[in-house]
């Protein structure tokens, strides 16, 4: 480390400072660097753009390249107080590859704080634009902290974003503000080398009603019938729901249009992939939660199949688990206690028998047994390790001032949560995994965001249906744009398979 890049942070914002620029170097660059503390002397005295001990420098071999720090300075009296954002009118930079030598998803950029321009200084360069205050307003989710702004569902809109205010939502802004960085560092000492991105397409699938509610019992199976015939008017609706009920009874799940796991499963490993299968553990908490229990023996054969087929097993955590702590870990020894009677590895493997897996898949009522501790959440049996690693909100419920200390104190790695649920494109800002901040703690956190680009719901409409290739050319545009910084994080449902065209969608987009 003693020819590490060495970087310079003002007092006032050591610590949100510091958790953007270590995950800049160390993760998404791999430069190696070091922390040192601020003097008027380690960076030269004043440089263009301000005074030396507001700013950030990076300095290397005699030659350093300051950075602008505007969003902390100004927001330095109001941290975290309900004010106004202070923002200059919209800006952009127009043509930032005359400055630099760099590829992003336009020619302009937007300026959120600092200006536009690259300064040459006599000792290295001076960048105006505040790339390190963005990130850090990006990931944190800073103005959601701020704003009361909330949906019915007590989340916050889409439209109250900076994002779609300024048309950028569908831009990884963070993954493009690195890459000026990264322009701006070859500028001042051109042989630096980086590490080289790369990533893959996740799929998930968030488990809300793995088979039709009708079938549980004869009153909610007469509500369904009724439901076809006085609402939508369908003689043959109502008779598939009598089919799938009197079939399902019988052990054969082929006729229930949610049961699409075996297919979905299928359609990944055809592509090499393995997916994500979020599952809620507290059947009817709310009206908003699942019907089906994890005990039940067609959820533990399929908790089984999943993990035979290599797949991941997580936590979809219920309504109201993103204000409540305790209740998210009560779900997660559930989920984990449940896989362990399947013999299921919830980290994907092959953990449960052969005959569970097929059975899940054909319709069979059995799941694999397996003697289990639930308080450590590993399996004795075969199904090895059981402990649930990730977790996504139900109905993207969450709070960015509490939800990830909630989060990391139930014991979780990682949250698969941050994404619009409308809206396609990057809530934070970014296409890669980064560690979460506390707003409780003042720090980063050991738990992790794999940010969410696009749930199925969102293009999943009349238009979409009426023009599948125009659907398919919006999401194919967003899985290439997230691609080329990080993974494309998709969530579909195994429920929405249920209108002509869903499915060969899924499958175009899977190999897009």
């Amino acid at each position: 480390m003693n020819d590490a890049l060495e970087m310079v942070v003002p007092a006032a914002c050591r610590q949100p400072a510091h958790w953007v620029l270590r995950w800049i170097f160390d993760e998404v660059l791999g430069v190696p660097a070091r922390f040192v503390e601020h003097t008027e002397q380690q960076i030269g005295g004043k440089q263009a753009g301000g005074n030396a001990g507001d700013q950030f420098a990076l300095r290397w071999r005699g030659r350093a390249l300051t950075l602008e720090n505007d969003f902390f300075r100004r927001h330095h009296d109001l941290w975290q107080q309900p004010a106004a954002l202070l923002l200059d009118p919209p800006r952009q930079w127009i043509n930032v590859r005359a400055m630099l030598d760099v590829q992003l998803e336009d020619a302009a950029i937007p300026v959120l704080w600092g200006a536009p321009g690259l300064v040459q200084t006599p000792h290295g360069a001076h960048l105006k634009l505040d790339v390190i205050g963005a990130i850090f307003f990006l990931l944190s989710r800073y103005e959601e902290v701020l704003s009361p702004a909330r949906d019915q569902y007590d989340r916050f809109p889409a439209a109250a974003s900076l994002a779609v205010q300024r048309g950028f939502l569908q831009r990884p802004l963070v993954d493009e503000y690195i890459e000026i960085l990264w322009a701006a560092l070859r500028s001042v000492w051109p042989g630096l080398t980086r590490s080289k991105a790369g990533g893959a397409m996740r799929v998930s699938c968030d488990v809300d009603e793995p088979y039709e509610r009708w079938v549980r019992n004869p009153w909610l199976l007469a509500q369904g019938v009724a439901g076809a015939l006085l609402r939508k008017r369908s003689v043959a609706g109502a008779t598939a729901r009598l089919k799938n009920a009197w079939q399902s009874r019988r052990g054969d799940y082929r006729h229930d249009p949610h049961w699409t796991f075996d297919w979905y499963m299928t359609q990944l490993e055809a592509c090499g992939s393995r997916g994500a299968f979020y599952f809620i553990a507290t059947p009817g908490r709310t009206r908003y939660d699942c019907a089906y229990a994890l005990e039940e023996p067609r959820m533990q054969a399929l908790l089984a199949q999943i993990a035979a087929r290599g797949h991941e097993i997580g936590l979809h955590g219920s309504f109201h688990t993103y204000r409540n702590g305790a209740q998210l870990a009560r779900e997660r020894q559930r989920l984990m206690a449940a896989c362990a009677r399947a013999g299921a590895s919830a980290s994907g493997g092959a953990g449960a028998s052969a005959g569970a897996g097929a059975g899940a898949g054909a319709g069979a009522g059995g799941g694999a047994a397996a003697a289990a501790t639930a308080g450590n959440g590993r399996a004795t049996g075969t199904g090895g390790d059981t402990q649930v690693r990730g977790n996504r909100q139900h109905y993207l419920r969450w709070d960015a001032g509490i939800t990830p200390d909630l989060l990391e104190q139930a014991g979780f790695d990682y949250d698969a949560t941050g994404g619009f649920p409308y809206d396609p494109g990057f809530r934070h800002g970014t296409a890669r995994e980064f560690p979460m901040w506390s707003w409780k703690k003042q720090g980063p956190l050991r738990l992790r965001q794999r940010p969410l680009m696009l749930m199925e719901s969102a293009v999943l409409g009349d238009s979409a249906r009426a023009d599948p290739e125009s659907a398919l050319a919006a999401m194919a545009r967003l899985k290439h744009t997230a691609l080329r910084y990080g993974d494309f994080n998709l969530l579909w449902h195994n429920s929405r398979f249920t209108e002509p065209g869903d499915r060969e969608l899924f499958r175009q987009i899977l190999r897009a």
